[in-house]
């Protein structure tokens, strides 16, 4: 199981952009040339986009799929709807929102929360996992975070 480790929602949108901007498909080693990252960045940056549908990665060519140019072409409140959706489908998000439900109303102490992604989800850095769980859920409005009570509240 493949967890997100784009911690800004914009790498994304850079790559997706860079990516419709070639208009073909691209050569990892050419699109590694065009970005000023690391390798390993760009690599975590390819891999969190092939697991949101957005990018294609075969054969060492990287292409947008069709969902990427949908989403690319959408409004930023279009964006949030369909990553609210994409994320909705992936771990650790799809698990995290069917605790939630459960719970009464529907939130959870940061507490519980780095309970239940440690043991459903290990990692090497948990706050990592922490972070990006936080930034994607918040951007697509799938969660919101209080950061005075540190509770999760899913939004439904």
């Amino acid at each position: 199981m493949h967890l997100l480790e784009t911690e800004n929602i914009g790498d994304i949108v850079g790559l997706l952009e860079i990516l419709e901007d070639l208009g073909k498909p691209v050569d990892i080693a050419t699109l590694d040339d065009s970005l000023d990252e690391e390798r390993t960045t760009l690599l975590n940056l390819l891999n969190d986009a092939e697991a949101l549908g957005l990018v294609n990665v075969a054969d060492g060519d990287v292409s947008l799929t069709r969902e990427g140019s949908i989403f690319l072409r959408a409004d930023l409140t279009q964006r949030k709807v369909i990553l609210r959706k994409i994320l909705s489908g992936i771990e650790p998000f799809s698990s995290i929102i069917a605790f939630l439900k459960k719970a009464g109303d529907g939130a959870m102490e940061k507490e519980e929360l780095d309970e239940f992604l440690g043991g459903n989800f290990p990692s090497e850095d948990p706050e990592v996992t922490f972070r990006v769980l936080l930034n994607w859920g918040r951007y697509s409005k799938l969660f919101d975070y209080d950061m005075d009570d540190e509770t999760l509240t899913y939004i439904a």
